[in-house]
């Protein structure tokens, strides 16, 4: 009898969440992926099927950590009058929340990911094109609904927001303030600070002066370095003349 799209998806749930209770309880290096089938009451063929590898079942569950957090903002039936800032700001928490039952499972993850030589982080940013996407969409919405004018560089900023991103995770996992209050103003006053520089032409002064320096200087140089260059050729050119001649 052939899976139906929605069974695989609700055993690779399964499996995931196998994996994370038993990380918790045994840590990344001491549990096995056949344990991990165990827990989930799936075979170790089938386990292996969906996860080759023990890292490509963390890289698993970032990416279906994006998808719950994304169909949980669409359930909100007022976001789409929700400020650039504030749809940003719910982005983040809402994935916040979601890794709150599996901070000691979070904790190891980026343990590994800036401390330890386990996982690699190019791996890590193959996970976050749905991220990207969404934030990407929420800035092409606020550009044309004019809330902000179209900044230089467009299309790296949604990028840009996924590595702010994981730089807010690396300070929660950090925080032990009471309710992670240090992190909601960390939010707070970040995110504050990208909004003041969105509604402001600070990035295209800063763009028109890199411009600037870019023109005048650097292809100044460059021309000086072609014109030794040619010159260098010439010498050559003579030098062999003469010793040929």
């Amino acid at each position: 009898m052939k899976i139906t799209q929605s069974a695989k998806e609700k055993t690779k749930i399964k499996i995931l969440q196998s994996a994370v209770d038993l990380i918790i309880e045994k840590g990344f290096d001491n549990a096995s992926l056949r344990e991990m089938a165990k827990n989930a009451g799936v075979s170790n063929p089938t386990i292996y099927n969906y996860f080759p590898s023990k890292e490509k079942l963390l890289y698993a569950y970032i990416e279906q950590k994006h998808k719950e957090s994304i169909a949980s903002i669409q359930e909100i039936e007022d976001f789409h009058t929700y400020t650039l800032r504030e749809q940003l700001q719910t982005l983040i928490e809402t994935e916040l929340e979601l890794y709150l039952e599996d901070r000691e499972f979070i904790i190891q993850i980026a343990d590994m990911v800036f401390h330890a030589s386990g996982l690699k982080m190019g791996k890590l940013y193959e996970t976050n094109a749905l991220f990207i996407d969404t934030v990407d969409e929420m800035l092409s919405i606020a550009i044309e609904a004019e809330e902000i004018a179209k900044p230089p560089f467009r299309e790296h900023i949604a990028k840009l927001f996924w590595d702010y991103y994981i730089m807010v995770v690396a300070y929660w996992v950090k925080d032990d303030s009471e309710m992670f209050e240090n992190t909601t103003q960390f939010i707070d006053h970040s995110l504050g600070l990208a909004d003041a520089v969105l509604h402001s032409d600070i990035l295209s002064k800063a763009s028109d002066l890199g411009m600037f320096f870019f023109k005048t200087h650097m292809l100044n140089s460059l021309q000086k370095f072609a014109s030794k260059k040619d010159s260098f050729n010439l010498i050559k050119r003579k030098l062999g003349d003469v010793l040929h001649g």
